[in-house]
This record gives C-alpha cells, structure tokens and sequence, in this order.
C-alpha cells in the first residue's frame, strides 16, 4: 500500500524535477546567448563602421534592459558620426591653413597638429602627436609660453626665435580651452611666421633712416652756403659764383636721389612695363663705351667691350632698361677704378641665356659687404661714393631690374684686385621658339 503511493508521488516530483530542470537549462543558455550578443555589440562599438543595433528579442525586464541598451546605442552611434563629421571638417580647414596650429590637452601632451606646423617646426605629425608639448622641436621659448597660458588660464602672446629647422621669428598666440563646467580642457596655439615680415620691417626702418641721412647732407649744404651769401659773400663775386655752382650741385644730386628713389619704388611696385623684344648685345655694349668714353679718359681709365656669342648675339629685353642696367655697373666701377685701370664689358651665351659682364681693376669689395652690396643705400666706400655723386641706390635698381627680366645678378671679387658684376637674360633664338 505505501509503494503503491510513493511511487506515483515520485514518478510525479521526478517529470516535475527533469521539467524544471530543462527549462532552467533552456533560459540559462537563452540568456547565455543574450550575454553573448551583448558582449560581441560591446566590442563592436569600438569600431566605427558596425551596425551597433542588438537584434536580441526578448520580453520581461531583461527584454526591457535590451531595448534601452538599444537606445543608448543608437543615441552613441548618432553623436559618434556627428563627432566624426566635425572632426572631418576641422581637419580639412586646418589643412588649408598657412598658419601652424597645435591642439594641447590640459595635461601638456599634443593631440592634434596642422600641416604648416610641421614645416614649421621640421617635424612629423607621427613624432608630435601623443607627446609632451615642450619635447616637440625642443623650443623652449613656445614651450614656456604654452605652460603660462596653461597655467594662469589666460591667452599669451609672443614673438619666439626658433633656430630649426631654420632661424626664424615666429608670433604665437596661445588660448586656453575651457570645458562647459568652466574647468581647463587644454589650449590652442596659433604660429604665424613674421620671419620676412620682420625682416622688411627692419629694411622700412633703415631706407627711412638712409633717406634721411642722404638728404640730411646736401640740405645742409644748401642752406650752409645761402645764408653766407645772404650774410655778404653776395658782394664777393668770385666767392659767391662758387658758392652757387657748389649749389647747384646739390641741388642736382638731390634731384638725381629723388629721380633714383622713384625709380625703385616703381620697380618695387612692378608698375613698370618692359617692352621686349631683340636687342643686338654688341651693339649695346659699344653704345655704353661711347657714353662713358669721356668720363673714363678723364678719371685715366681704359674702357673697352668683348663679345663671345659664336654668331649673332641678340638679347629678348627691354633695351631702354638693359641700358639703364649696364650704366648702372659702369658708373659704380669708374667710382672706385683708379686711374692706369680698365673696365671691361662683356657677353658670352650659356645655352638659352646671355651673360652679360662688368669687370674692372679697382679697389675690389672685402668679402664681409659682398653679400650687401645691392641693399639700398649700402656703400663700401662711403666717402668715395658721395664725392662721386653717387646715391647708393645704383646696384639696388639693378638687382631688380634683372630680376624683373627674369634673371639673376651677381658679384665677385678680391680686394685691390677689382670686381667683376654679371647678370643674365633670356636669348632671343630661344624665346621665340617657346612663343612659336
């Protein structure tokens, strides 16, 4: 009687057990499958081209947690390409950018840099980024600047010497980022070369100090010899005839600064128009000698001209303007050739260019002002210069007036044993193929 009650019983705990038991089993590897899935969109989410959306279905609280999970995924996957758009458009306007721009956390390391800070600075973005901003390039005048900024939480500006990759002056302005809460997230820093700014800059200062100083001069004279005349010399006849002409030669050497000041300006500005066209070389060589013959038999100097074109040697230039440039060096070799010396021009083809060459026997440049000697107003010999009439700008209208035809001009030399001016232009043969 009692088996035939337990067994039953049991038979029934047993199906009811091994039921339980599989339905646990079955919702414990559903919801491991969930875990699973779960744990793969989490990976995936690193990654910025997954679909993040958990195609799990389920009902109940865990159904629920799925579903907001979902949402948050979306709503991250949303905000993650808006970031990557700005990211995109950022990287693109600072790639347009001439000025060099570095993006600093507010720990000090670098997280984002431009093209033109590279060049800046001679460095890679791959070496920059990730580092310590006072170990990139090694600067520490910018380093410095960025650590104040940082640090008291407001702009900075300055002019920095970088010595590399190249001397350079560099303006930076560093700007502090600051976070919603108001708390530092880090700075900008903007790097603009001044370099040739500064250097013109400095070029401005000086013409206006030379300026004055060669008006300075003659002005005094002028205003020296009219008030002796005023206070009597007028009645001195001889004395004052003299006093005149000396006179009228400053007036003329002012006039002549004035007509030479112009001309560079013009030049400068490129608001003169050459007019080019063949020029026969030999042909303006002799014509120089001819204007300066006079001159140079009075100072005792020999002028003479030699051509080496093998044939016809025709220059493509403006002519008024290579006659104003061989005129130039002509004048400033008589300066300073003693007399006994010579002066030679000269012009040789080198394939599609003509060289063209003013040599004399003078007193030659010392190697320190052979790099200055077509800076305006630069003289070697000062007083020699000035006795001569001379307005230091000659060679400062040559330099331009052979770049302004394409060529370059240069200078060598060796103290007492003279100099040696030369300059090229295009040859006409070539040119008129490149037209045709």
């Amino acid at each position: 009687m009692g088996w035939s009650i337990v067994g039953p019983i049991a038979l029934v705990v047993a199906v009811v057990f091994v039921g339980v038991t599989g339905f646990l089993f079955k919702r414990l590897a559903h919801i491991q499958k969930v875990q699973g899935e779960l744990s793969l969109i989490l990976k995936k989410s690193r990654s910025e081209h997954v679909d993040l959306h958990a195609w799990v279905y389920e009902q109940g609280q865990l159904g629920d947690l799925i579903n907001q999970m979902n949402n948050v995924l979306d709503s991250l996957e949303t905000a993650r390409d808006e970031t990557l758009q700005e990211r995109s458009k950022l990287i693109s306007i600072m790639s347009h950018l001439v000025s060099g721009v570095i993006v600093i956390d507010k720990a000090g390391k670098i997280i984002l840099v431009n093209q033109a800070t590279e060049e800046l600075l001679g460095i890679s973005e791959a070496e920059i980024v990730g580092r310590w901003h006072w170990e990139a390039g090694h600067h520490y005048g910018l380093s410095s600047l960025v650590d104040e900024a940082i640090a008291g939480g407001e702009v900075q500006k300055r002019e920095v010497q970088l010595h590399k990759p190249k001397e350079m002056t560099i303006e930076a302005h560093v700007t502090p980022i600051r976070q919603a809460s108001g708390g530092l997230a880090g700075a900008v820093v903007l790097l603009h070369d001044v370099t040739e700014w500064k250097r013109l800059e400095h070029m401005r200062s000086d013409f206006v100090a030379n300026v004055s100083h060669e008006l300075k001069t003659p002005i005094t004279a002028l205003k020296g010899f009219a008030e002796t005349l005023l206070d009597g010399a007028l009645s001195d006849l001889p004395t004052a005839r003299q006093f005149i002409e000396i006179m009228r030669e400053e007036a003329d050497r002012i006039g002549r600064l004035v007509e030479d000041l112009l001309d560079l300006s013009r030049i400068e500005a490129k608001q003169i128009e050459l007019h080019l066209g063949p020029v026969d070389a030999e042909w303006m060589l002799q014509k120089i000698v001819d204007i300066y013959s006079f001159q140079a038999g009075e100072a005792g100097v020999q002028l003479a001209y030699q051509v080496d074109c093998d044939g016809e040697c025709l220059a493509y230039a403006d002519g008024d303007r290579l006659q104003q440039i061989l005129m130039n060096l002509v004048s400033n070799a008589l300066q300073f050739t003693h007399a006994g010396g010579t002066i030679t021009l000269s012009v040789e083809r080198f394939a599609d260019r003509l060289v063209f060459a003013v040599e004399d026997t003078g007193v030659g440049i010392p190697t320190s002002d052979i790099g200055r000697v077509f800076e305006r107003f630069y003289r070697v010999d000062k007083a020699r210069s000035r006795q001569s009439g001379g307005t230091g700008l000659g060679l400062a209208i040559v330099k331009h007036l052979v770049e302004s035809h394409g060529g370059h001009v240069g200078v060598s030399s060796q103290v007492n044993q003279g100099s040696r001016f030369f300059f090229d232009v295009a040859s006409l043969e070539v040119t008129a193929e490149e037209e045709i």
